[in-house]
């Protein structure tokens, strides 16, 4: 087995279902048991590559770097409690929980929402029965052949204990296990208390939205929004949100070549929208104009340089308001303004480095609140250069009547 570091990862909790009333009834009988079965399931983790992060009682904590390696041991250790010659009138009955998601690694713990998320699966399940998430699920879906005689029913969605937003469950259906049992155990929503966040369970949220933006599935803006949110939330059901949409894993290959030089000669060029910023960009305006708006534009790096050289002409570069922004050079016979708010830096955003050189040409950097998100930066310019700290206006048609 692998030494596993943070990352995404699987994860597997194990309970004896009635354990406490077994205790009562057997006596001096059941620590043989208890250790029995530690026996039988600790083998079967281990030998289908997991890593026992904590065993108390008669619960494990596995985690495993695939999930197909999860559900294969699963099923092995259910399999094999099942085989297992138990005392007259006892049956052991283990409810097992699994679940893929991102976490860190503390120590020798795991933090992570995932790690919660798991658990709370395990008790929703019953003695005998292996559940898993929809996020493993979407997993598994290329180990067709590594998962043969194995499926998943889906039980539907169900509302876990300290989460707001229901999981869909799904039940592992195998030879020698059993297969019939009553729905699983849900939280009722009004009995949900609000689960208080960390300042580490934002900066990990932050920390995967920065993975994202780099991934090319945020935009600086978004990037920008949606950082200020995770710093601003106070509990686990207002941070959960914030990443809903992206997947557990936040590496990805690019999705667009970078633009990495824009020139303007006797001419206008601009650049909006959608774009892939290099790690390292360069710009040439000689008699022309230039417009850089970065406020879609996806980052190929958490550090990005962008280099212009401006003879005789101008260019404006558009920033999303809260980002980092380095922005100097040399101008002779010109200038180098900054328009909008200069508001700290979100932690952890995405440093843009702009160096000008200019020869009786200008160059302007426009910081863009994140409110006037799909406005165009010409009506930006405008309201801006009217008052540097001010609003813009509403678009027409939304203002008060």
């Amino acid at each position: 087995m692998s030494e596993q570091t943070g990352g995404t990862l699987t994860f597997l909790f194990s309970d004896v279902e009635g354990s406490t009333r077994m205790l009562r009834e057997f006596g001096d009988d059941y620590p043989a048991v208890q250790a029995r079965q530690q026996s039988v399931l600790s083998a079967t983790f281990l030998d289908h590559g997991g890593r026992v992060v904590d065993s108390q009682g008669d619960s494990f904590f596995v985690a495993f770097t695939r999930p197909r390696d999860a559900v294969l041991a699963a099923v092995a250790a259910q399999q094999a409690l099942g085989a297992e010659r138990w005392p007259p009138r006892l049956e052991v009955r283990v409810r097992m929980g699994i679940h893929s998601g991102p976490v860190e690694l503390a120590g020798e713990r795991y933090v992570g929402l995932a790690v919660h998320r798991a658990a709370r699966i395990c008790a929703a399940g019953h003695g005998g029965q292996v559940l898993l998430s929809h996020a493993s699920v979407t997993l598994l879906e290329d180990e067709e052949h590594a998962l043969a005689g194995i499926e998943f029913r889906d039980l539907g969605e169900s509302q876990l204990k300290d989460f707001q937003r229901p999981v869909r469950l799904y039940q592992v259906i195998a030879a020698r296990l059993a297969d019939e049992f009553p729905p699983p155990r849900a939280a009722s929503p009004s009995a949900l208390p609000a689960v208080r966040a960390s300042d580490a369970d934002r900066e990990r949220a932050v920390s995967a939205l920065r993975e994202h933006t780099a991934a090319g599935r945020l935009t600086l803006e978004e990037f920008s929004q949606r950082a200020e949110s995770a710093y601003a939330a106070r509990t686990f059901e207002e941070l959960e949100p914030i990443g809903r949409d992206l997947p557990a894993d936040p590496t990805a290959e690019q999705r667009r070549r970078p633009k990495r030089f824009t020139a303007a000669i006797f001419a206008n060029t601009v650049r909006t929208g959608r774009w892939r910023l290099p790690r390292f960009g360069f710009a040439l305006v000689l008699l022309g104009d230039v417009d850089l708006d970065l406020r879609q534009a996806e980052l190929e790096d958490a550090v990005t340089t962008i280099t212009a050289i401006v003879l005789l002409g101008n260019i404006d570069v558009y920033v999303p308001e809260g980002i980092e922004v380095d922005f100097g050079g040399l101008g002779i016979f010109g200038h180098r303004r900054e328009f909008g708010r200069d508001v700290p830096a979100v932690p952890g955003t995405p440093l843009v480095r702009v160096r000008i050189f200019s020869l009786f040409g200008t160059a302007d950097l426009w910081r863009v609140p994140a409110a006037w998100v799909g406005r165009p930066f010409r009506e930006v310019i405008k309201a801006l250069r009217r008052d540097p700290q001010g609003e813009l206006p509403p678009p027409e048609g939304e203002a008060d009547t």
